[in-house]
């Protein structure tokens, strides 16, 4: 199955590796590939098709990356969104999980693991570089216990594993290898889990925890 593809990023060298890099996957179309936010929106064209993921810099000219999701988000409500930034400045990381970023990785990129990290979206996991999701869950584990979501009385203990496992970075593939249960009933427990919490996405979870 095809997937599509945008690309949001102002450095003209940096766009162009990485759409000619994924150009090269049969699986894979860039939908379009555009230097600023101001550019996505002139063409009326690039948002012929919902695109499956959008990578997008934090640091774009005029709106910002992090001002950019809700935007994105408005056209395309169903797109995994993924940050690329060279900071590892805790503040954006916040900022870009509040406002609904599925994932967050840091410059310089590797092509070689671009595929990779694709398949691990696909597989539903948070696509985070190592750095940031040390800082992230550091900062999950911090929270004093005032702050901390009362989840005991929402949620059963399966739901609870469930949880621990997301907020971890795990995919869906891998919480079902470590629980074993199968990948239909992850998804069956993240569904509720969302429902409960009145929430829907991975990262409005995280921001529950991060205050």
């Amino acid at each position: 199955m095809e997937i599509l593809i945008g690309l949001i990023e102002d450095d003209a060298m940096l766009r162009e590796n990485i759409e000619t890099f994924l150009g090269m996957s049969p699986e894979i179309r860039v939908g379009f590939s555009v230097s600023s936010i101001e550019q996505l929106l002139k063409d009326k064209r690039n948002f012929a098709e919902e695109p499956y993921l959008v990578f997008t810099d934090i640091g774009l000219p005029g709106i910002s990356g992090i001002e950019g999701i809700s935007i994105i988000r408005k056209a395309f409500p169903n797109t995994h969104l993924v940050m690329i930034s060279g900071s590892c400045s805790e503040e954006l990381i916040w900022q870009a999980v509040k406002a609904g970023a599925n994932g967050y990785l840091l410059k310089p990129l590797s092509l070689k693991k671009l595929l990779d990290q694709i398949e691990i979206i696909k597989n539903n996991g948070a696509l985070i570089s190592p750095e940031v999701a040390s800082m992230l869950f550091a900062k999950i584990s911090q929270q004093p216990p005032e702050k901390k979501i009362p989840t005991e009385d929402l949620l059963t203990k399966r739901e609870h594993d469930v949880m621990d496992y997301l907020l971890k970075g795990l995919s869906y593939k891998e919480i079902a290898n470590i629980l074993n249960i199968s990948y239909s009933t992850v998804n069956d427990h993240v569904k509720k889990i969302y429902t409960k919490l009145g929430i829907n996405s991975k990262g409005e979870l995280l921001a529950l925890f991060i205050h």
